[in-house]
């Protein structure tokens, strides 16, 4: 399973160390909040563990993006009036974020909150997507929610890397993508020797994530080549992804074209006449988030 031919050996173990983080507290939080037999001591118990993730929590939840009347200062507080699921996704944004933060690219058009926005924004909007799905509301729905929360906000992982390890090369490939209009990934291929997907598809085998997890990081810009059981994640992950630029989020990438988003749509039964409904819903979910 290979979502590009790498023309350089990685090394896995530096790569790891280079971004600092693991999400296995991320991926933890998520199922928790949505396994309705967990109680809410256990969730809470699990933040405040982290002193660091539990005052990012917080200071995320005092956010416009709630419009909260009073601030809130403890982390039952915030689950009693925000929920299980919204804290559960403020959690594993913060227990990431940093590595995002920490993230530096020298190409023109790119600040310092580029890609942490854009992969926050893909994050939040899956569920959007996911409503729309004819998995709304069922069992497996619940689990893609978690899932795709997780995948959204990890999928571009590999771009840590390549800022990480091949700084100089990646910076090229950004600004060459940007004037090209051609894909990031495949521009990463050509200057880098390899393409973030398949540095993050690597990183989630080496972390042994779950294999859905794997595969939508792996193949969330070409998701039909995901096999058929784990297809689901990469579908949402990348229509998402793409609705997400459509809502004129800046991303990394300058390729404007969605070559795959039809397919997706139709592998995840959304109606062609909702996309305008679906579009206008993401962009209203990520106008104010939590950055």
């Amino acid at each position: 399973m290979t979502t590009s031919q790498a023309t350089i050996e990685l090394d896995i173990s530096a790569a790891a160390q280079a971004i600092g983080v693991r999400p296995e507290t991320a991926i933890r939080v998520m199922h928790m909040a949505h396994n309705s037999n967990t109680p809410v001591e256990k969730l809470e118990e699990v933040i405040d563990a982290d002193p660091a993730m539990a005052m990012k929590t917080l200071k995320l939840a005092n956010s416009a993006f709630f419009g909260m009347k009073s601030r809130v200062s403890r982390i039952d507080r915030a689950i009693t009036l925000l929920g299980m699921s919204n804290i559960a996704k403020l959690a594993a944004s913060a227990s990431v974020e940093s590595a995002f933060r920490d993230m530096k690219i020298d190409a023109p058009g790119v600040t310092a909150d580029t890609a942490w926005r854009y992969s926050l924004s893909v994050a939040f909007a899956t569920e959007i997507v996911i409503d729309h799905t004819h998995h709304a509301g069922t069992v497996l729905g619940r689990k893609l929610v978690a899932q795709s929360f997780i995948t959204g906000l990890i999928h571009d992982i590999g771009i840590l890397v390549q800022a990480k390890l091949y700084a100089d090369k990646f910076a090229q490939a950004v600004s060459a993508s940007y004037k090209s209009g051609l894909p990031l990934v495949v521009q990463e291929q050509r200057i880098v020797g390899i393409d973030h997907a398949e540095i993050g598809m690597r990183l989630a085998q080496h972390w042994e994530l779950p294999p859905d997890l794997i595969q939508g990081i792996g193949f969330h810009h070409d998701p039909m080549s995901a096999d058929m059981e784990h297809r689901a994640l990469a579908c949402v992950i990348y229509a998402t992804a793409q609705l997400v630029r459509k809502a004129d989020t800046p991303s990394l990438d300058g390729d404007s074209d969605t070559p795959h988003l039809g397919e997706a749509m139709e592998f995840l039964r959304i109606d062609p006449l909702d996309m305008d409904k679906v579009t206008l819903n993401v962009k209203e979910k990520i106008s104010n988030l939590p950055v």
